[in-house]
């Protein structure tokens, strides 16, 4: 658990350089009084400033964690921040890349920060409920020193666009991840994704080929949750990675009708959580 909790203390604290880096991320500073700014703003005071008032304040009385590692509800979230208040603050924390996509009371935050010379690649997922934090979600592995396609894991564009394309480009997404991944169907690819589909799973390189290869020992079982914004859209999903189930987060850029780049994070579900809400 001191693994997560100060990996997310260090999140938070390059957030808050970020958030005096107004040069970074205009699209997202810019969006006041919204959920993605709710989420940013509780990602900065909550976590980064282990403002415990804040914490209280900002998350649903019945708030539900599915982190493995903390605690659930608002006390298990408390609990945490006075654990983080106990952690030396690293030297020279470096800004992360940050992706941010929401669509009605979801948010996802997707992005790559450093700790302890450990670079880690997160996906969050968080739900509002009125304006505050009712459930979390989220999935963190190591991030690949190198990678098959020479792309970098996180990295790529971040900005929103066509917003007015959001349902078509969920419903894009929706058939291509129930009709080819989950029914295995992969010779159907060409139907949803660009022949030259760019792509940032380290382990898969870029085009088709490779990625029908690496689907056909990563099963994905079942789509629990599609969100979309415009030209972005993320799935969570549950399958099997080598005979183990795992969750997956999947982020899509659509263009013109198909999927032209595929970015992913994954985690082995561990047999033992600090609550039971299961990871998804």
């Amino acid at each position: 658990m001191k693994s997560i909790i100060a990996l997310l203390c260090a999140i938070l604290l390059v957030s808050c350089i970020q958030q005096n880096k107004k040069k970074s991320n205009k699209h997202i500073e810019n969006m006041k009084h919204n959920n993605k700014q709710i989420v940013l703003d509780f990602f900065i005071n909550a976590i980064g400033k282990a403002d415990s008032t804040y914490a209280s304040k900002a998350l649903t009385n019945d708030y539900i964690q599915h982190n493995p590692s903390v605690k659930s509800g608002k006390a298990g979230f408390l609990e945490m921040i006075s654990f983080l208040k106990q952690l030396p603050k690293p030297d020279n924390p470096t800004k992360p890349f940050m992706r941010a996509i929401s669509e009605d009371n979801y948010v996802v935050l997707h992005f790559e920060v450093e700790f302890a010379g450990q670079k880690k690649t997160v996906l969050d997922l968080y739900r509002l409920d009125n304006g505050l934090i009712a459930e979390h979600w989220d999935a963190i592995k190591d991030s690949s020193p190198s990678t098959t396609n020479g792309n970098p894991e996180v990295e790529g564009p971040n900005m929103i666009e066509n917003k007015e394309l959001t349902n078509k480009n969920k419903s894009i997404v929706e058939n291509y991840v129930n009709k080819v991944l989950v029914t295995r169907n992969f010779e159907q690819m060409p139907n949803y994704l660009n022949s030259n589909l760019i792509q940032h799973n380290p382990e898969i390189d870029n085009g088709l080929v490779s990625l029908k290869s690496f689907y056909k020992d990563v099963s994905i079982e079942k789509v629990h949750r599609i969100i979309g914004e415009g030209n972005f859209v993320v799935t969570q999903s549950k399958g099997k990675k080598e005979g183990k189930e795992w969750v997956f987060y999947d982020v899509y850029r659509l263009d013109k009708g198909k999927i032209t780049e595929h970015w992913s994070v994954g985690q082995l579900i561990p047999e033992n959580m600090a609550h039971a809400n299961g990871m998804i």
